[in-house]
């Protein structure tokens, strides 16, 4: 975890360091959602990871998925790392209207959903989850 800052993390999120490299500095991350629920995530500085790119970030920490039913999706952090955007980036798995509810509720699971989450969607418009909420109250 970055030094300087004050956050409290989910035992499920690991932080990965690794030497620094000339990329942009963003942290970064990977959200990994098993068909039973279960999630976990990876965190990392762009420029700390080989190949500066989230799968990789993801393939680093649990080598491969556990199953056909696994997805990984992209996670693009804030400075208080809480996610700002989820995407199916690097990763590959498609981030459908489907998939919304379950990534939400993995999100707020972990702590990282803010108002300012966005879920950039491949089969829709992206979703802004808490705002869409409070709209309807």
């Amino acid at each position: 975890m970055p030094t300087g800052r004050m956050v409290e993390l989910d035992p499920r999120i690991t932080w990965v360091r690794g030497p620094r490299q000339v990329a942009p500095n963003e942290t970064i991350g990977v959200l990994e959602l098993r068909a039973d629920g279960t999630c976990r995530a990876v965190f990392a500085e762009r420029a700390e990871v080989d190949g500066r790119c989230h799968i990789r970030l993801a393939r680093q920490v649990w080598e491969g998925k556990d199953s056909l039913d696994t997805r990984w999706w992209s996670l693009v952090l804030d400075r208080f790392y809480k996610v700002y955007t989820v995407r199916n980036g690097s990763c590959g798995d498609a981030l459908l209207k489907v998939d919304a509810p379950r990534v939400v509720s993995a999100l707020e699971g972990l702590g990282l959903l803010t108002e300012e989450t966005m879920l950039a969607i491949d089969d829709g418009p992206p979703i802004l989850p808490l705002r869409a909420r409070s709209n309807r109250t």
